[in-house]
């Protein structure tokens, strides 16, 4: 069964770093498109309805704010998981892009790893979500994943928490921001956590974490 073929609006000021972008997705065979302003991005969204944002701050006649609150604002796209990239590393463009519903947050310059790690967190955690709505509609009986023995006997308290998290689909900025622990930390748990379990490979951890911690429901149609 092939995967799915996933829709990335990217919308930056930038030309040059627009086709970066758009190369680097379009290798992980992403379906892209781009745009320059807010109003065009907008457009986009309601005819294509992509699964994932990639926002610049700094937008042709306008900013990623703007465009960020008409997403949210209409009903059909506020869903849209949304990352932003900004120019500079201060913590106000995060603080007011997170404070608007932006989902990750990356500061220039970026790595490529960086960008596609956040793009895979992010589609991960938007397919999840649509999954589990969808079959919330078909649903009469709960049933709670099966967590395996070693994972409460081998993990300790917090790395049980952060491998919650990681099946939620949190990155591992909003982890370390969400236990007030320094990224560092967060990828010295991860590491930690795969070691115990043995597992190797650099997605085998989220498709673990994924697979025994994400709710599972059985569908009655």
């Amino acid at each position: 069964m092939k995967e799915p073929i996933y829709r990335i609006l990217v919308i930056e000021e930038d030309a040059a770093l627009i086709k970066k972008i758009q190369q680097l997705l379009t290798l992980q065979h992403y379906d892209v498109y781009t745009s320059t302003t807010p109003e065009e991005g907008i457009y986009i969204c309601r005819q294509y309805k992509p699964d994932l944002v990639v926002c610049g701050v700094r937008l042709r006649g306008g900013s990623g704010y703007h465009f960020l609150m008409e997403l949210r604002n209409d009903p059909s796209l506020q869903h849209i998981p949304l990352i932003f990239i900004s120019g500079k590393e201060g913590k106000e463009d995060m603080r007011m892009g997170m404070n608007l519903g932006a989902d990750d947050f990356l500061s220039k310059p970026f790595k490529s790893k960086e960008l596609l790690l956040s793009v895979k967190s992010r589609l991960t955690r938007f397919t999840i979500f649509n999954v589990q709505q969808r079959e919330k509609k078909h649903t009469t009986i709960v049933s709670m994943p099966v967590i395996p023995p070693e994972v409460h006997h081998k993990l300790s308290k917090t790395e049980f928490r952060v491998m919650q998290m990681i099946a939620e689909g949190m990155s591992t900025k909003e982890i370390a921001q969400t236990l007030n622990i320094s990224i560092k930390t967060v990828e010295n748990h991860r590491h930690n956590i795969s070691k115990k379990l043995n597992l190797t490979g650099h997605n085998s951890l989220i498709k673990y974490a994924i697979k025994h911690l994400t709710q599972q429901y059985k569908i009655l149609s």
